[in-house]
């Protein structure tokens, strides 16, 4: 059954030792965990546990949430940092975190920029192509930028939440966020023009 306490009241709760308090919070938050991990990481095993890492870590540190900032923004801030270490690491190790798109994907990727101004309503199994596809994009991307464009889009925060989280000053998240949106553009007009070579 649903716990129908608040998440502040299941804070407290977990705060105060009760593990069964923690637990509702995770099964109230752990789809959310795992959906910020997606976008970093497109394999499902890998988005799963960091998102169970990241439960771990909020457990192991919810006496220094601070009151009156929502545990769902506090842990979504804990999720992106494992995120960003997580690919740091790989970075360190050469490990290659974009494979290459194969010419169907490319000529794909080409067609819905082309459409995207029209298309209002897509079919289920489009989305999730375009989800995948889309998350190809952003692995072509700085860490930091992937967790700016996440944050204003992906969890529809404003500018002042992002600084708040991040501990970044709000001019610090605008440049950080024009210069993300200047590489995503970027990475797409690129994709799009290796489409029409190999189309051609």
């Amino acid at each position: 059954m649903e716990d129908k306490r608040s998440d502040d009241e299941l804070v407290t709760a977990a705060r105060g030792g009760s593990e069964e308090a923690f637990e509702a919070l995770v099964l109230r938050h752990r789809r959310r965990a795992t959906s910020v991990a997606r976008r970093f990481f497109t394999n499902l095993g890998d988005a799963e546990e960091l998102a169970q890492e990241a439960l771990v870590r909020a457990y192991l540190k919810l006496g220094t949430l601070k009151r009156g900032v929502p545990f769902k923004n506090w842990l979504v801030r804990i999720t992106i940092n494992l995120c960003l270490d997580r690919l740091r690491q790989k970075s360190r190790r050469g490990e290659r975190l974009v494979s290459e798109m194969s010419e169907e994907e490319t000529v794909w990727v080409d067609r819905q920029l082309l459409r995207a101004s029209e298309e209002k309503q897509r079919q289920e199994e489009l989305a999730r192509e375009s989800a995948a596809l889309l998350g190809r994009v952003l692995c072509r991307l700085s860490p930091k930028d992937q967790a700016v464009l996440h944050m204003l889009y992906g969890e529809e925060l404003d500018v002042s939440e992002i600084a708040s989280l991040m501990g970044w000053s709000r001019s610090n998240v605008k440049v950080r966020a024009f210069r993300a949106r200047r590489a995503l553009r970027r990475a797409l007009e690129e994709l799009g023009e290796t489409g029409k070579e190999q189309a051609s």
